[in-house]
């Protein structure tokens, strides 16, 4: 079993840099198409308009989330654990946000790889910390959502979905035998699957992780982290000064967790269109702005959320391969 998890988990730095080259470009071109379908002239018009001293506070409330999120991996770590200083766990969790813009977050696999590197344990020690991750980020998100179904009904099939498959996850983890038998099922009719690999080498390891006390520690600092880009969105769009009450905060939150979700779900990579898509319709719909400065909103709230999360892994991708290479030099 630990054989294919090692391949699957097998970490190639110069494709992965091509991915987010591509990736960054597509990007690009989509932010240009729209903009020319939101009319350009009338977003130029309104960025001269917008008080761009508030970056700076939006990039430190992201740079807040990461730190709350990173209290979270560190927090997991020591359960299963994996024990390394304090500052190298931050440069290894920082680089993990370079591959954000993977489908799924699956790339940041890649801090399964330096932990391995820098510690020397196993991937399958990983291998539940990551998807812990991603199940605490899931259920915070949909906590987060849960304030605007109330102004926004047509969410409520959707919210049930993804709650469900929350539910089924649980029913899965917490049944481990019946699950592991159906995997095999799945394996001894369609051979081989890949992406099994992964839950395999989780129901081996993923007993500290799944604990109450742990799962709940992991989903109040997931929700804590997510409010505050939530709270950048609110900011963000405040600042054309006529949205000052508590519904547009809970708007807000709203917002920016349902295009998450959705931009999760449908495997995008970045949520890259789903949830620009999303974030704008959904600005329009509530805020009953123009769909010129919602894409304008949309465009810099994705730059201090996403984008600059993915430059700051970049250069901490950057530094933890240069200290490998030269630890490798010295030996």
């Amino acid at each position: 079993m630990l054989h294919k998890i090692k391949k699957t988990l097998d970490f190639d730095l110069k494709k992965q840099e091509r991915k987010i080259f591509l990736i960054f470009i597509l990007g690009l071109i989509f932010y240009a198409v729209l903009v020319l379908f939101g009319d350009a002239k009338k977003i130029i018009n309104i960025s001269f308009s917008f008080k761009w001293n508030l970056i700076i506070v939006l990039l430190l409330l992201s740079f807040l989330n990461y730190i709350v999120r990173f209290v979270r991996w560190h927090y997991f770590l020591r359960q299963i654990s994996i024990k390394i200083p304090l500052v190298n766990s931050f440069r290894i969790f920082l680089a993990g946000l370079s591959m954000t813009v993977t489908p799924g977050k699956m790339g940041e696999v890649v801090k399964a790889y330096l932990i391995k590197k820098e510690a020397g344990n196993k991937f399958a020690q990983m291998v539940p910390l990551l998807i812990t991750e991603r199940l605490t980020d899931g259920i915070g998100m949909l906590l987060l959502a849960l304030g605007g179904i109330y102004f926004f009904r047509q969410s409520l099939i959707f919210f049930l979905f993804s709650f469900g498959l929350v539910v089924l996850f649980f029913l899965f983890i917490y049944n481990k035998k019946y699950t592991l038998k159906l995997i095999r099922k799945l394996e001894d009719r369609f051979g081989h699957l890949k992406p099994l690999d992964f839950f395999l080498t989780f129901f081996e390891h993923s007993e500290k992780l799944l604990k109450l006390k742990h799962l709940t520690v992991g989903i109040i600092l997931s929700v804590t982290a997510w409010s505050l880009e939530g709270i950048s969105l609110f900011l963000l769009i405040n600042s054309f000064g006529h949205f000052w009450q508590w519904k547009s905060l809970f708007y807000s939150l709203f917002i920016f967790s349902f295009s998450s979700i959705a931009g999760f779900l449908v495997l995008v990579p970045g949520g890259i269109g789903v949830a620009e898509g999303s974030i704008t319709s959904l600005l329009t719909l509530f805020f009953q702005i123009g769909i010129a400065q919602g894409i304008f909103i949309t465009l810099i709230f994705r730059f201090v959320t996403l984008w600059f999360g993915v430059f700051l892994g970049l250069v901490n991708l950057f530094l933890s391969f240069s200290r490998l290479r030269f630890a490798e030099r010295k030996t």
